[in-house]
């Protein structure tokens, strides 16, 4: 399993686009992407920073997958009239799962 990790440090408005294009963007763009275990995106407002944070079943699929969601992207972008692109993680890093718990039913 391998967990990929996007971190934007941002401020106001560029805080609230950022929110904005994961929702109305990002989200519909991966949901369903092959390989794509969990996504989360986070946010701390008052620290200006946000993370988006994504596990994938195998170390090939984000690759794999992430072709397909950027056209979705782009896509939608430009649906919407938005011909700026949107700005790019200003860190992004790469872990491989080496334990995990999860939740007893």
């Amino acid at each position: 399993m391998i967990v990929t990790i996007a971190t934007f440090e941002e401020s106001g408005d560029q805080l609230e686009e950022g929110m904005r294009h994961v929702q109305e963007e990002v989200v519909p763009s991966i949901r369903g992407a092959v390989g794509l275990r969990a996504a989360y995106w986070l946010v701390d407002r008052g620290a200006g920073k946000r993370l988006s944070v994504t596990v994938w079943n195998d170390p090939n699929a984000p690759a794999a997958a992430m072709p397909g969601v950027m056209a979705s992207i782009k896509r939608l972008r430009g649906e919407a009239g938005r011909t700026e692109p949107q700005r790019s993680p200003d860190r992004s890093e790469r872990f491989e799962v080496f334990a995990e718990v999860e939740a007893e039913s």
